[in-house]
Protein backbone atom coordinates (compact mmCIF):
# COMPACT_ATOMS: atom_id res chain seq x y z
CA UNK A 1 0.00 0.00 0.00
CA UNK A 2 1.57 3.31 -1.10
CA UNK A 3 0.66 6.96 -1.00
CA UNK A 4 2.22 10.19 -2.19
CA UNK A 5 4.44 12.16 0.14
CA UNK A 6 2.69 15.39 -0.78
CA UNK A 7 -0.76 15.30 0.79
CA UNK A 8 -1.27 18.99 1.49
CA UNK A 9 -4.52 18.96 -0.43
CA UNK A 10 -6.32 16.44 1.73
CA UNK A 11 -9.99 15.67 0.96
CA UNK A 12 -12.47 17.23 3.39
CA UNK A 13 -14.10 13.83 4.03
CA UNK A 14 -10.74 12.36 5.08
CA UNK A 15 -10.13 15.33 7.35
CA UNK A 16 -13.42 14.72 9.16
CA UNK A 17 -12.66 11.00 9.30
CA UNK A 18 -9.53 11.83 11.28
CA UNK A 19 -11.47 14.18 13.53
CA UNK A 20 -13.97 11.42 14.29
CA UNK A 21 -11.22 8.87 14.90
CA UNK A 22 -10.63 9.93 18.51
CA UNK A 23 -14.36 9.87 19.29
CA UNK A 24 -14.75 6.41 17.75
CA UNK A 25 -11.88 5.02 19.82
CA UNK A 26 -13.28 6.63 22.98
CA UNK A 27 -16.67 5.02 22.28
CA UNK A 28 -15.08 1.56 21.95
CA UNK A 29 -13.18 1.97 25.22
CA UNK A 30 -16.29 3.13 27.05
CA UNK A 31 -18.31 0.17 25.85
CA UNK A 32 -15.84 -2.73 25.94
CA UNK A 33 -13.50 -4.08 28.66
CA UNK A 34 -9.69 -3.61 28.37
CA UNK A 35 -9.00 -6.96 26.71
CA UNK A 36 -7.09 -8.09 23.62
CA UNK A 37 -10.09 -8.03 21.25
CA UNK A 38 -10.92 -4.47 22.29
CA UNK A 39 -7.40 -3.22 21.60
CA UNK A 40 -7.30 -5.11 18.30
CA UNK A 41 -10.50 -3.34 17.27
CA UNK A 42 -8.88 0.01 18.12
CA UNK A 43 -5.85 -0.75 15.94
CA UNK A 44 -8.18 -1.66 13.08
CA UNK A 45 -10.03 1.66 13.51
CA UNK A 46 -6.72 3.57 13.35
CA UNK A 47 -5.66 1.52 10.31
CA UNK A 48 -8.83 2.56 8.47
CA UNK A 49 -7.57 6.17 8.62
CA UNK A 50 -3.79 5.69 8.46
CA UNK A 51 -3.24 2.48 6.44
CA UNK A 52 -0.16 1.07 8.17
CA UNK A 53 0.79 -2.55 7.52
CA UNK A 54 1.48 -3.61 11.09
CA UNK A 55 1.04 -2.29 14.62
CA UNK A 56 1.77 -3.51 18.13
CA UNK A 57 0.35 -2.25 21.42
CA UNK A 58 2.46 -2.58 24.57
CA UNK A 59 1.32 -1.78 28.11
CA UNK A 60 3.62 -1.07 31.02
CA UNK A 61 3.51 -3.75 33.74
CA UNK A 62 3.93 -1.96 37.08
CA UNK A 63 5.03 -5.09 38.93
CA UNK A 64 7.60 -6.21 36.36
CA UNK A 65 8.47 -2.58 35.48
CA UNK A 66 8.63 -3.35 31.78
CA UNK A 67 6.51 -3.27 28.63
CA UNK A 68 4.36 -6.28 27.78
CA UNK A 69 3.01 -7.01 24.32
CA UNK A 70 -0.80 -6.91 24.40
CA UNK A 71 -1.85 -7.25 20.77
CA UNK A 72 -0.30 -7.13 17.29
CA UNK A 73 -2.05 -6.39 14.01
CA UNK A 74 0.04 -7.68 11.10
CA UNK A 75 3.68 -8.83 11.40
CA UNK A 76 5.51 -7.62 14.49
CA UNK A 77 8.43 -5.29 13.68
CA UNK A 78 11.19 -4.13 16.02
CA UNK A 79 14.65 -3.91 14.40
CA UNK A 80 16.55 -3.94 17.73
CA UNK A 81 14.40 -6.19 19.90
CA UNK A 82 17.60 -7.83 21.15
CA UNK A 83 18.75 -4.60 22.85
CA UNK A 84 17.72 -4.27 26.50
CA UNK A 85 16.54 -1.01 28.10
CA UNK A 86 15.05 -0.15 31.51
CA UNK A 87 11.47 -0.71 30.28
CA UNK A 88 12.22 -3.90 28.33
CA UNK A 89 13.83 -4.67 24.99
CA UNK A 90 13.68 -3.00 21.59
CA UNK A 91 12.79 0.45 20.29
CA UNK A 92 9.44 0.47 22.09
CA UNK A 93 11.25 0.21 25.43
CA UNK A 94 13.56 3.05 24.36
CA UNK A 95 10.57 5.25 23.39
CA UNK A 96 8.95 4.44 26.76
CA UNK A 97 12.15 5.31 28.60
CA UNK A 98 12.61 8.59 26.71
CA UNK A 99 8.87 9.35 26.74
CA UNK A 100 9.17 10.68 23.21
CA UNK A 101 7.96 9.42 19.81
CA UNK A 102 10.42 7.72 17.47
CA UNK A 103 10.09 8.10 13.69
CA UNK A 104 12.36 6.11 11.39
CA UNK A 105 11.51 7.01 7.79
CA UNK A 106 14.25 5.05 6.03
CA UNK A 107 14.63 1.92 8.09
CA UNK A 108 16.82 -0.65 6.32
CA UNK A 109 15.59 -4.21 6.10
CA UNK A 110 18.30 -6.75 5.35
CA UNK A 111 15.78 -9.47 4.52
CA UNK A 112 14.45 -7.62 1.46
CA UNK A 113 15.94 -6.76 -1.97
CA UNK A 114 18.00 -3.51 -2.05
CA UNK A 115 15.38 -1.65 -4.06
CA UNK A 116 12.75 -2.50 -1.42
CA UNK A 117 15.00 -2.52 1.64
CA UNK A 118 13.76 0.73 3.18
CA UNK A 119 10.65 0.96 5.38
CA UNK A 120 9.03 3.24 7.97
CA UNK A 121 8.52 2.81 11.71
CA UNK A 122 6.69 5.17 14.06
CA UNK A 123 6.50 4.54 17.82
CA UNK A 124 4.15 6.61 19.97
CA UNK A 125 4.53 6.55 23.79
CA UNK A 126 1.28 6.47 25.74
CA UNK A 127 1.59 9.02 28.54
CA UNK A 128 -0.63 10.39 31.30
CA UNK A 129 0.94 13.37 33.07
CA UNK A 130 4.45 12.17 32.20
CA UNK A 131 3.66 8.65 33.45
CA UNK A 132 4.24 5.92 30.91
CA UNK A 133 1.21 3.71 30.23
CA UNK A 134 2.58 1.89 27.19
CA UNK A 135 3.56 2.36 23.55
CA UNK A 136 2.12 1.73 20.08
CA UNK A 137 4.36 1.01 17.11
CA UNK A 138 3.22 1.49 13.51
CA UNK A 139 5.14 0.11 10.53
CA UNK A 140 4.94 0.21 6.72
CA UNK A 141 7.13 -1.27 4.02
CA UNK A 142 7.24 2.07 2.18
CA UNK A 143 9.99 4.50 3.11
CA UNK A 144 8.88 7.88 4.51
CA UNK A 145 5.32 6.59 4.76
CA UNK A 146 4.43 8.37 7.99
CA UNK A 147 4.23 12.14 7.64
CA UNK A 148 4.16 14.92 10.20
CA UNK A 149 0.34 15.03 10.08
CA UNK A 150 0.21 11.31 10.84
CA UNK A 151 2.53 11.71 13.81
CA UNK A 152 0.49 14.58 15.21
CA UNK A 153 -2.75 12.65 14.81
CA UNK A 154 -1.33 9.49 16.34
CA UNK A 155 0.02 11.52 19.26
CA UNK A 156 -3.51 12.83 19.89
CA UNK A 157 -4.86 9.28 19.57
CA UNK A 158 -2.12 8.06 21.92
CA UNK A 159 -3.06 10.64 24.55
CA UNK A 160 -6.71 9.57 24.31
CA UNK A 161 -5.75 5.90 24.54
CA UNK A 162 -3.42 6.48 27.50
CA UNK A 163 -6.08 8.28 29.53
CA UNK A 164 -8.79 5.74 28.66
CA UNK A 165 -6.56 2.72 29.28
CA UNK A 166 -5.37 4.09 32.63
CA UNK A 167 -8.98 4.68 33.66
CA UNK A 168 -10.05 1.19 32.58
CA UNK A 169 -7.09 -0.48 34.28
CA UNK A 170 -7.75 1.54 37.43
CA UNK A 171 -11.39 0.46 37.38
CA UNK A 172 -10.37 -3.17 36.93
CA UNK A 173 -7.82 -2.88 39.73
CA UNK A 174 -10.47 -1.29 41.95
CA UNK A 175 -12.94 -4.07 41.10
CA UNK A 176 -10.30 -6.70 41.95
CA UNK A 177 -9.57 -4.96 45.25
CA UNK A 178 -13.31 -4.79 46.00
CA UNK A 179 -13.66 -8.50 45.26
CA UNK A 180 -10.71 -9.26 47.52
CA UNK A 181 -12.22 -7.06 50.23
CA UNK A 182 -15.59 -8.81 49.94
CA UNK A 183 -13.82 -12.16 50.21
CA UNK A 184 -11.97 -11.01 53.33
CA UNK A 185 -15.20 -9.67 54.84
CA UNK A 186 -16.94 -12.98 54.11
CA UNK A 187 -14.09 -14.93 55.69
CA UNK A 188 -14.07 -12.57 58.68
CA UNK A 189 -17.81 -13.05 59.19
CA UNK A 190 -17.32 -16.81 59.02
CA UNK A 191 -14.52 -16.61 61.63
CA UNK A 192 -16.64 -14.36 63.84
CA UNK A 193 -19.62 -16.70 63.52
CA UNK A 194 -17.40 -19.68 64.30
CA UNK A 195 -16.03 -17.89 67.35
CA UNK A 196 -19.51 -16.93 68.55
CA UNK A 197 -20.74 -20.48 68.00
CA UNK A 198 -17.75 -21.82 69.93
CA UNK A 199 -18.43 -19.44 72.81
CA UNK A 200 -22.12 -20.42 72.82
CA UNK A 201 -21.21 -24.10 72.76
CA UNK A 202 -18.78 -23.65 75.65
CA UNK A 203 -21.45 -21.77 77.64
CA UNK A 204 -23.99 -24.55 77.01
CA UNK A 205 -21.47 -27.18 78.07
CA UNK A 206 -20.73 -25.34 81.30
CA UNK A 207 -24.47 -25.05 81.96
CA UNK A 208 -24.91 -28.75 81.17
CA UNK A 209 -22.26 -29.67 83.76
CA UNK A 210 -24.07 -27.58 86.38
CA UNK A 211 -27.46 -29.03 85.47
CA UNK A 212 -26.07 -32.54 85.46
CA UNK A 213 -24.69 -32.07 88.95
CA UNK A 214 -27.82 -30.45 90.33
CA UNK A 215 -30.24 -32.99 88.82
CA UNK A 216 -28.25 -36.19 89.24
CA UNK A 217 -28.06 -35.90 93.02
CA UNK A 218 -31.84 -35.84 93.72
CA UNK A 219 -32.45 -38.15 90.75
CA UNK A 220 -30.16 -40.78 92.26
CA UNK A 221 -32.16 -40.58 95.51
CA UNK A 222 -35.45 -41.01 93.64
CA UNK A 223 -34.27 -43.98 91.55
CA UNK A 224 -32.54 -45.58 94.54
CA UNK A 225 -35.64 -45.38 96.74
CA UNK A 226 -37.92 -46.74 94.03
CA UNK A 227 -35.64 -49.68 93.40
CA UNK A 228 -35.41 -50.28 97.17
CA UNK A 229 -39.21 -50.30 97.55
CA UNK A 230 -39.63 -52.66 94.62
CA UNK A 231 -37.02 -54.96 96.14
CA UNK A 232 -38.26 -55.16 99.72
CA UNK A 233 -42.02 -54.94 99.16
CA UNK A 234 -42.91 -58.17 97.46
CA UNK A 235 -46.64 -57.81 98.04
CA UNK A 236 -47.13 -54.34 96.55
CA UNK A 237 -50.36 -53.68 94.77
CA UNK A 238 -49.84 -54.29 91.05
CA UNK A 239 -50.99 -50.79 90.14
CA UNK A 240 -48.65 -49.23 92.70
CA UNK A 241 -45.76 -51.40 91.50
CA UNK A 242 -46.52 -50.41 87.89
CA UNK A 243 -46.52 -46.72 88.82
CA UNK A 244 -43.21 -47.07 90.65
CA UNK A 245 -41.66 -48.83 87.65
CA UNK A 246 -42.97 -46.04 85.40
CA UNK A 247 -41.37 -43.43 87.66
CA UNK A 248 -38.15 -45.40 87.61
CA UNK A 249 -38.25 -45.66 83.81
CA UNK A 250 -38.81 -41.92 83.33
CA UNK A 251 -36.14 -41.10 85.91
CA UNK A 252 -33.64 -43.19 83.96
CA UNK A 253 -34.64 -41.23 80.81
CA UNK A 254 -33.81 -38.02 82.66
CA UNK A 255 -30.45 -39.52 83.60
CA UNK A 256 -29.82 -40.39 79.94
CA UNK A 257 -30.71 -36.83 78.87
CA UNK A 258 -28.29 -35.52 81.45
CA UNK A 259 -25.60 -37.78 80.06
CA UNK A 260 -26.22 -36.57 76.51
CA UNK A 261 -26.06 -32.95 77.65
CA UNK A 262 -22.43 -33.53 78.58
CA UNK A 263 -21.72 -34.85 75.08
CA UNK A 264 -23.00 -31.92 73.00
CA UNK A 265 -20.69 -31.40 69.98
CA UNK A 266 -22.72 -28.84 68.03
CA UNK A 267 -25.63 -26.51 68.65
CA UNK A 268 -28.51 -27.48 66.39
CA UNK A 269 -31.59 -25.45 67.21
CA UNK A 270 -35.14 -25.72 65.93
CA UNK A 271 -38.20 -23.55 66.28
CA UNK A 272 -41.17 -24.95 68.19
CA UNK A 273 -44.61 -23.48 68.61
CA UNK A 274 -45.92 -23.41 72.16
CA UNK A 275 -48.98 -21.52 73.38
CA UNK A 276 -49.11 -19.72 70.07
CA UNK A 277 -45.52 -18.48 70.42
CA UNK A 278 -42.46 -19.52 68.45
CA UNK A 279 -39.71 -20.81 70.72
CA UNK A 280 -36.20 -21.62 69.57
CA UNK A 281 -34.84 -24.70 71.33
CA UNK A 282 -31.73 -26.86 71.08
CA UNK A 283 -32.43 -30.21 69.41
CA UNK A 284 -30.54 -32.47 71.78
CA UNK A 285 -30.71 -35.50 69.52
CA UNK A 286 -29.19 -33.67 66.54
CA UNK A 287 -26.70 -31.76 68.69
CA UNK A 288 -25.30 -35.07 69.97
CA UNK A 289 -25.80 -37.02 66.74
CA UNK A 290 -22.11 -37.85 66.47
CA UNK A 291 -21.89 -39.23 70.01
Amino acid sequence: MTRKNDRNEEPVSRFWTKINLVNEIAAVLRKDPPVRTTFLRILEIIQSVIPFESSTLYLFNKKKKELEEIVTLGPKIDPIDFVQFDAGSGLNAWAAQQKKPILLSNLRNQDRPPEEAKSSLLIIPLLVEDKIIGTISYAHSQAAFFQEKDQKLLLVVGDQLAVSIERLLYQRELENKNQALLKIQKELKAVQKSRIDSEKLEAVRQLAVSINHEINNPLSVIVGNIQYLLFIEKNLDEKVAARLKKVEEESLKIAEINRRLLKIEDLVSETYIGNGNKIKMINLQKSTAGV
